[in-house]
């Protein structure tokens, strides 16, 4: 199931992230939530600041963000005008 949701839906957020981080660890707090699987990450703002982290590459965005979370594609797409990131879970 694929599920798009803006950062100002904070709940929704939380709870499609907490769901793709059950098989890792994720850390929340009143205004962020991070996801951890081993050595990848990625940790969302309420703010509106994602930063994404894999052993070669980081990215860091601030702004209006859509995230597409794909459950059955382990894959998570972080969507702008400018942008279109995937972030993959190992």
């Amino acid at each position: 199931m694929t599920t798009k949701v803006k950062l100002t839906d904070w709940e929704t957020v939380t709870a499609e992230l907490q769901q793709f981080g059950a098989t890792g660890e994720v850390s929340t707090s009143d205004d962020s939530i991070r996801v951890e699987f081993g050595s990848a990450y990625i940790e969302v703002t309420k703010a509106g600041t994602i930063r994404t982290g894999m052993p070669l590459h980081e990215l860091e965005h601030e702004g209006d963000v859509s995230l597409v979370v794909d459950h059955e594609n382990n894959a998570i797409s972080i969507q702008t005008d400018e942008l279109d990131y995937t972030f993959r879970r190992p």
